[in-house]
């Protein structure tokens, strides 16, 4: 088993890596709750695929649960599906003692963890991601939160889970098109931070055969690393975390103005990162040649959908909604080579105009 510390100034906690730890959640839950109510947070096509496993161990500790089962997908991701779970706790008699399990993606981590910062002032929870981009990612550091129409993520709070439990297993259900969603955010994470981890995901990703193998288990732990190193040294974005936006500032703005239905979050990073990099060679942060190689890589690394029939004005209002969008003053995450970015701030809103629209011109 892998073991990761995230080591915060006021909490700590395990992120804990094993083939087969589903089996076994329900020991390592014994050992730190004290409570006898779990409620688990899933949809129904999670719970088809996965409750049962967790079920099961579960009650091999003595250990019963109750279920809130609410609807995946980003755009569900918002203050109607809040509402219903707030309303699915208090029916429960839900305490400040009780113990919150999120199975699922992005989504629901990212929903029950904002339930967890907010009813009743804070109630504990643990992560058990189900894709692969919230086993690397989502899953980690403590954002949650949910969406707005204006934006992506606006409402939510920084709220620690008491454990992360990643099992690659769960990866064997999912479709070829999520397990490619979730090697953009590994990807980001080479060009951020790894050189190497930024070829091995290259290379896993060319020879897509099976979801279980070596290199796979290494991605995993590698991104999950990286992202535990950086949110130890600030886990509240002042800074150094801001780096893991690399491609978020317009790949979020291409969700909301696609309302969430046309790319999984993993393609609509994709296209940011591309934009992203040919900003950064735009403004002379980047070679000509590390540039083409960056973007000829992401543009090969899965099918990106075309993004047709979006307009520079709907990118533009969505992206200046963003959080990153501060005092006037946007900052980007720019690449400098592989294995190095710059955050960059008063970019000239021409210049990435031109990049943008340029680009709408060439994938439309």
């Amino acid at each position: 088993m892998k073991t990761i510390p995230v080591k915060l100034k006021e909490t700590a906690y395990q992120i804990y890596i094993q083939t087969g730890l589903i089996k076994k959640i329900g020991s390592f839950i014994n050992n730190f709750q004290h409570s006898p109510k779990i409620i688990v947070i899933s949809s129904h096509k999670i719970l088809r695929l996965h409750g049962e496993n967790l079920t099961s161990s579960l009650q091999r500790v003595g250990l019963n649960h109750e279920t809130i089962a609410i609807r995946d997908g980003e755009h569900h991701k918002n203050l109607s599906t809040l509402k219903i779970v707030y309303q699915k706790l208090a029916r429960l008699r839900t305490s400040r003692s009780s113990l919150l399990v999120a199975l699922g993606g992005g989504v629901i981590g990212d929903i029950a963890g904002f339930v967890a910062a907010s009813y009743l002032r804070g109630v504990p929870y643990v992560q058990i991601p189900t894709t692969l981009l919230a086993q690397i990612d989502s899953s980690i550091g403590g954002k949650t939160g949910v969406n707005l129409i204006s934006g992506k993520n606006l409402v939510g709070a920084f709220y620690q889970p008491q454990a992360v439990f990643i099992d690659p297993n769960l990866l064997n259900t999912l479709p070829k098109k999520e397990i490619e969603s979730g090697y953009y955010e590994a990807l980001k994470y080479g060009i951020i931070s790894d050189p190497k981890l930024y070829g091995l995901v290259i290379k896993q990703a060319l020879k897509f055969s099976s979801h279980q193998n070596t290199s796979l288990y290494k991605i995993i732990c590698k991104s999950a690393e990286i992202k535990a190193r950086i949110v130890t040294q600030d886990e509240r974005e002042s800074h150094d975390r801001m780096t893991l936006n690399f491609g978020h500032t317009l790949g979020h703005a291409i969700e909301v103005a696609t309302a969430y239905r046309k790319f999984t979050h993993g393609q609509a990073i994709g296209h940011g990162m591309i934009l992203a990099t040919q900003i950064a060679k735009q403004l002379g942060k980047i070679s000509a040649a590390e540039g083409e190689k960056l973007q000829n890589d992401i543009c090969h690394l899965a099918p990106l959908p075309r993004l047709n029939n979006l307009r520079w004005q709907s990118i533009c209002r969505h992206m200046l909604s963003d959080k990153k969008f501060i005092d006037n003053r946007l900052k980007f995450i720019l690449p400098r080579k592989i294995g190095k970015v710059e955050i960059v701030e008063g970019i000239p809103l021409a210049v990435i105009q031109t990049v943008v629209q340029k680009y709408l011109r060439e994938i439309s």
